[in-house]
């Protein structure tokens, strides 16, 4: 059973490694989630330079955006022909060169306000680009192969997601082989982008795993601290946003070492300082450098003014319309669906339905719940099941709570997005980091609401149905994006 069930997981990594490249090949460059400050950061680490300043957009990123990035994206067909120009790269030198030349003069003067982003993703990304370039690899096909990273990416992300439901719940197949499936087929379509919100999964993901050893192991052993510390220190040095996240896994981890300790002596407290300096060190070097060349320890005081931000008094957050029944809702359910299905746009509109849409915010809420349900009654699950549930469930509470309160503290001034009218955050690709943790929520709630049938593989099949129609329900939102003359199915 083991191996046959190894060969299924194998079998759903490479299945979800095709989804990703087959939607990562039929998006043009460079998409309205600022793909091409994310490309333009990869250039540079490429080259070995870390940025030291919020500049405009470098010549080396610019000799690829201009001519490859597609229209598409933010502005609607001529209204005659129901067609856009033709890609610069397919039109002759002569042609191209006017439109070109004009198109530079604008995006020349676009700020990179990602610069102080922290640098594991483009330095993975980089070193995947010259990887490419090696291999003959140049234009718009090189940036393709920045891309398609992504489908190796989701399948560690897949293999992480069996590790952990195989060693927290050995005995409930529809954990085992749910959770990973889930994962598999989300229509996440951060993964078909070039962003560094694609690593955060993957590297919280492995964080989580490491304190699931930590909950089940005692004492914790030198390797599962030093692999603890070095994969919190990656997932800060990928996002940000990741910080609710971490929080809740280091006090995790205190509490437990603390609990060790009186039994087993101060081993663990050794193991555990460990673990904090290897998290402490390369997180510390990365704050020194943001403190002098950004001017702070995150980088974000630059961003929030450059994007026309300013921080409300406490007392003022209260009047935020997220306390009110409809405005909460607003919040949840847009969140909660861009947390499903991403929030690309296509012609000017969001990639979205409103009956999938529906259907991601019941459920993100329902069967999250109905776990709760099941650990608040403690049934037929061990203390160490009930603990990492729990946890599990804090994790996803803090991300959703991490992305409130950025949407109370800040007047959004003239930006787009949030903006005055529009004061929530709810780009789901933020909280991307706790895709695992609510896949094992998810999925056990799944199983808790149809326990009493009696058929241990019954919420299997339903989650299999549930992701074959939202599967469907993707290819029909995302069909007119294969069509487009600037994607890589369009190559000359």
């Amino acid at each position: 059973m083991f191996r046959g069930e190894r060969r299924l997981i194998l079998l759903l990594c490479l299945l979800a490694a095709l989804r990703v490249f087959v939607f990562a090949a039929a998006f043009p460059f460079f998409n309205s989630g600022d793909e091409d400050l994310h490309f333009d950061l990869v250039t540079q680490y490429s080259l070995g330079r870390l940025p030291r300043t919020f500049d405009t957009v470098t010549d080396e990123a610019l000799s690829f955006i201009v001519p490859y990035a597609s229209p598409e994206f933010l502005q609607t067909p001529d209204p005659l022909t129901g067609k856009f120009p033709t890609p610069l790269w397919k039109q002759s030198p002569a042609e191209a060169a006017p439109v070109i030349e004009a198109t530079k003069a604008v995006w020349e003067k676009e700020v990179n306000w990602e610069s102080s982003q922290p640098p594991l993703y483009y330095i993975l990304a980089g070193a995947w680009w010259r990887i490419g370039q090696s291999i003959g690899l140049a234009g718009i096909e090189s940036l393709y192969w920045i891309r398609f990273l992504n489908a190796l990416l989701i399948m560690v992300l897949v293999w992480l997601g069996y590790l952990v439901s195989r060693i927290v719940a050995p005995e409930l197949p529809a954990l085992i082989v749910g959770v990973p499936l889930l994962l598999a087929f989300m229509p996440q379509d951060v993964f078909y982008v070039m962003n560094n919100d694609v690593l955060s999964p993957i590297c919280f993901g492995a964080v989580f795993l490491c304190v699931v050893q930590w909950f089940r192991a005692e004492p914790p052993g030198l390797v599962l601290g030093i692999t603890t510390g070095f994969t919190i220190a990656a997932t800060y040095l990928t996002k940000l946003s990741n910080l609710p996240l971490l929080a809740v896994a280091l006090i995790a981890i205190i509490a437990k070492s603390l609990a060790i300790a009186r039994r087993h002596g101060a081993a663990a407290m050794l193991i555990l300082m460990v673990t904090i300096l290897c998290a402490g060190i390369p997180i510390s070097c990365w704050m020194a450098w943001n403190k002098s060349q950004f001017g702070d320890i995150t980088g974000s005081t630059t961003t929030i003014a450059l994007l026309g931000w300013t921080r409300k008094p406490v007392a003022d957050w209260w009047h935020h319309p997220i306390f009110s029944g409809r405005g909460l809702w607003i919040f949840l359910s847009e969140l909660l669906a861009g947390f499903w299905r991403g929030e690309l746009m296509w012609h000017n509109h969001e990639l979205k339905s409103s009956l999938p849409d529906t259907f991601y915010a019941i459920s993100s809420l329902l069967l999250p719940c109905a776990a709760l349900t099941g650990i608040w009654r403690r049934p037929r699950l061990s203390n160490f099941q009930l603990q990492l549930l729990l946890l599990a469930s804090v994790m996803f509470i803090a991300s959703l709570g991490f992305l409130a309160l950025l949407s109370i503290q800040f007047d959004f001034g003239n930006c787009k997005y949030p903006s005055r009218a529009y004061p929530y955050f709810t780009s789901g690709r933020l909280i991307s980091g706790a895709l695992i943790p609510f896949a094992l929520l998810y999925v056990y709630g799944a199983s808790r609401l149809l326990r009493r049938v009696g058929n241990a593989f019954l919420p299997l099949a339903v989650l299999a149905i549930i992701l074959v129609a939202v599967s469907i329900s993707e290819i029909v939102l995302n069909q007119a994006v294969f069509a487009s003359e600037h994607n890589w199915y369009h190559l000359p």
